[in-house]
C-alpha cells in the first residue's frame, strides 16, 4: 500500500471516527428520552402493555446500536494508532500483509481474512461451550 492511499484511508478513518463521536450524544439522548416516557407514565406501568413493549425494544436496539458503535470506534482508533506506529497493514495475528481490497472495504480491521475467520470459529466454539 502506497502512502497515498494509507493517507486516504486515513482520512476516511478520521471521518468515521467523528461520525461516531457525533452519533454517541444522540443515541444516549434517546435512553434518557424513553426514561422520561417511562417516568411520565409512572415507572413500567404505562397507559397500555404494548407502550412499555415498545420502550423495551428500543431501548434494547439503541443500547445494542451504541455497543456497535463503540467497538467500531475502537477499532477505528486502533488502526489509527497502528497507521502511526508504522504497523497498518499487518495482521496483529500473524503478521503477513492483510489484502488492500480488504483494507478498502474495512479500514480498521487488525488481521487478516484467513485470522479473522479462525478468530471468529474460536469465539463461536467459546459460546457454544
Amino acid at each position: 500500500m502506497n502512502k497515498r492511499q494509507q493517507e486516504a484511508l486515513r482520512k476516511r478513518l478520521e471521518e468515521r471516527r467523528a461520525e461516531i463521536e457525533s452519533d454517541m450524544p444522540y443515541m444516549a439522548a434517546e435512553m434518557r428520552s424513553i426514561g422520561v416516557d417511562q417516568d411520565e407514565e409512572n415507572g413500567s406501568l404505562g397507559n397500555h402493555i404494548a407502550d412499555d413493549g415498545s420502550n423495551v425494544a428500543e431501548a434494547e436496539r439503541i443500547v445494542t446500536v451504541s455497543e456497535d458503535l463503540q467497538e467500531i470506534l475502537v477499532q477505528v482508533n486502533g488502526a489509527l494508532e497502528r497507521m502511526t506506529d508504522g504497523k497498518y497493514g499487518t495482521c496483529q495475528r500473524c503478521g503477513n500483509p492483510i489484502g488492500e481490497e480488504r483494507l478498502e472495504a474495512f479500514p480498521y480491521v487488525a488481521y487478516c481474512i484467513e485470522c479473522q475467520s479462525i478468530i471468529e470459529r474460536e469465539q463461536a466454539l467459546r459460546a457454544g461451550a
